[in-house]
């Protein structure tokens, strides 16, 4: 142990020595970096000993109790979308809602015909949004869905090609209201990804 010490002092003695001479050569990177990863690195291992110790703290964990859950469905049109949609909502929960938000009534009207026509034994609830915005009004819907003492998930249906360069060109709206609900601990954020390649395209 004598020995380990005696050849770690002359190791420090060496660093100093290296890093006093060759502090303006560059040795001044090293000397600024290297604390910093030391730093980095040990607030890394206290935000894991924390989420362990948080997620370790109750000995006895409690039997998973079903609770009844209302389902929210955000949709913009009537398509195959909306029918993946609710085909996976209405396997989670039988309290399904469908949302969907326009700026003009005639186009509410036309969303309640349609709906109507297809009538797949869902509510629809059809949101005035002068801004023909779903985030906004939808994060209002939900807060009083949740105010009103109701356990809540939203499933937003989202597209995604086949090929990964085709996803920059989809509306990113879906991954933006996920990331805004995900700040509400009450609500449960589901992602569905509706694939769609080349056997779904119709060709003009």
């Amino acid at each position: 142990m004598a020995v380990s010490g005696f050849g770690a002092a002359l190791t420090a003695v060496a660093g100093v020595v290296l890093l006093t001479t060759k502090f303006v050569s560059g040795a001044w990177f090293v000397a600024l970096v290297v604390p910093l990863c030391m730093l980095l690195f040990s607030r890394i291992e206290h935000y894991y000993t924390s989420v362990t110790n948080a997620l370790n703290r109750r000995r006895t964990l409690r039997p998973p109790v079903p609770v009844p859950t209302t389902v929210i469905v955000p949709l913009g049109e009537v398509d195959e979308i909306a029918e993946r949609a609710l085909t996976a909502a209405c396997s989670l929960a039988s309290d399904v809602v469908v949302v969907t938000a326009q700026d003009e009534q005639q186009k509410a009207e036309a969303m309640r015909e349609k709906w109507a026509r297809w009538n797949p034994g869902v509510r629809l609830d059809v949101i005035s949004s002068p801004e023909h915005t779903l985030v906004r009004p939808l994060m209002a819907y939900v807060e009083r869905a949740v105010g009103d003492g109701k356990h809540v998930a939203v499933l937003i249906p989202q597209v995604e090609p086949q090929h990964r360069r085709y996803r920059v060109l989809e509306n990113q709206r879906g991954l933006l209201l996920a990331g805004l609900l995900s700040t509400r601990g009450q609500v449960i954020v589901c992602l569905l990804p509706v694939r769609v390649g080349p056997a779904d395209l119709v060709s003009e």
